[in-house]
């Protein structure tokens, strides 16, 4: 015989049917993106934010939970085109706003469409699986869980695990990953080796080298440096010129202007990247070039071995370093989901179009990719796109037909990019063709005049 007890305890475990409603995991720039499209089409939907605070990591300090964001974070790519096309950053925002604006901005635009009702912060998501009677369920920290239609998972993978650069030998001294960077202050004085050529170690080689006694800039694959001012603008305001082209050419003119700017990465001490400008990231500094050019900080090569305080580097070159911070990336890593969905973090998952599962109903991956300008827009279209394949304006292909495409953009990203990052580097203007196209080729009603999101003027 079950006791009342037993039985309101069954009832509270029991899992709560939102069936009618959409989940969307994350409330950074991906998920307020998804959020905006469910809203604006009258789709009923909760979304979940770990943090206590919106804005992913462009929050910081991060409220509730760590964040890839450190305290002199600045945009890399102009407002204009980094904002979402829907809403634009305000007139007075700088160029490149500060990571406090991006977040300001973020704000405004969950109040603008009325999204803050539907986002529960401090609430973390421990499972997401199919659920027998169809739809999926979503089990929180709190062991409770709900039953909805569709999962859209935008809760930043791409930056799940801090990823370490290799060595021989132990380092006695202070060793962490960028994403533990908290400024400068604590390293005046010390020597300091960074690892890696990215934005991220671009900007913190530069800060650090204002205070440390040394700073050593440990570079594996070279990269192409491109200043972010031009002509007294954002280098980034070419954009709507080249926007019609391809990246092959694009590719003359880019070249051009960096080898007038800055010449050759090697007159630096850097290694000349081994791909031709489109072929991998560009790495948008001002200050990085000329940080080296006065002896601030020291490129120097891989490091080879570590014995104590000595960092030996592969030229047979070394000196002692008080700190290393490796600026070396992330694992793309999704917790709650089991790996049969998203593999095992090495390379990206198996998706149409960086979105859709082919062989999963009902799952959707928002901001699963490497943008070579800025994931925001890009965020934004794909939001479009799901919003139109949950109301069924849009569908999709066989999923013989979605395996074909995913094979050859796979293909096409290998022959094309140096180093595809995981098959997720994508070319913006081309990814925003292909999403328009997609939902114009699919559509289940009449579509005409149908593009991307509808893009606003400030």
């Amino acid at each position: 015989m079950t006791t009342t007890h037993e039985s309101a305890a069954d009832a509270a475990s029991a899992p709560e049917d939102r069936r009618d409603k959409v989940c969307v995991i994350g409330a950074g720039s991906a998920g307020i993106a998804m959020c905006r499209s469910l809203k604006i089409r009258d789709i009923a939907f909760d979304a979940y934010e770990r943090r206590s605070e919106l804005g992913g990591l462009w929050r910081y300090p991060a409220q509730g939970g760590k964040s890839c964001a450190y305290p002199a974070l600045f945009a890399n790519t102009s407002k204009t085109v980094m904002q979402f096309p829907s809403f634009p950053m305000p007139d007075d925002y700088p160029d490149y706003p500060h990571h406090t604006q991006v977040a300001r901005y973020f704000d405004s635009y969950v109040d603008h469409y009325g999204l803050r009702e539907h986002i529960q912060l401090d609430t973390e998501v421990s499972r997401v699986e199919q659920a027998a009677g169809g739809g999926w369920a979503v089990t929180f920290g709190d062991g409770t869980t709900h039953l909805y239609r569709a999962v859209m998972v935008a809760s930043g993978g791409r930056h799940g695990l801090p990823l370490f650069g290799s060595y021989e030998g132990k380092f006695t001294g202070t060793e962490m990953h960028s994403y533990d960077y908290e400024g400068p202050a604590d390293l005046a004085g010390k020597k300091v080796v960074i690892i890696g050529l990215g934005a991220t170690s671009a900007d913190i080689a530069t800060e650090v080298s204002r205070v440390a006694e040394a700073t050593y800039l440990s570079v594996r694959t070279g990269h192409y440096v491109v200043p972010k001012i031009l002509e007294g603008g954002p280098i980034d305001k070419l954009s709507p010129m080249m926007k019609k082209l391809s990246v092959e050419q694009r590719r003359p003119l880019v070249t051009l202007m960096i080898k007038l700017v800055h010449g050759h990465m090697s007159a630096y001490g850097l290694p000349d990247p081994p791909y031709k400008v489109g072929q991998g990231p560009l790495v948008a500094s001002s200050e990085l070039l000329p940080a080296i050019a006065h002896g601030r900080i020291t490129a120097k090569p891989v490091i080879d071995t570590v014995d104590g305080r000595t960092v030996r580097f592969s030229d047979g070159t070394e000196t002692e370093a008080d700190v290393i911070i490796h600026c070396t990336g992330y694992k793309i890593d999704y917790p709650f989901l089991d790996d049969t969905l998203v593999g095992d973090g090495d390379d990206a998952p198996a998706l149409y179009h960086q979105v859709v599962p082919p062989e999963t109903e009902g799952l959707y991956f928002i901001g699963l990719l490497h943008s070579m300008m800025s994931l925001m827009p890009l965020a934004e279209f794909q939001s479009e796109w799901v919003g139109d394949l949950l109301t069924e304006t849009v569908s999709l292909p066989s999923r013989a037909q979605m395996w074909s495409e995913l094979r050859n953009a796979r293909r096409r990203q290998d022959k094309r990019f140096h180093d595809s990052s995981g098959h997720l580097l994508v070319d913006p203007n081309e990814y925003e063709r292909l999403m328009a196209d997609e939902r114009r080729k699919y559509a289940t009603t009449d579509r005409t005049g149908v593009g991307t999101a509808t893009r606003r003027k400030g």
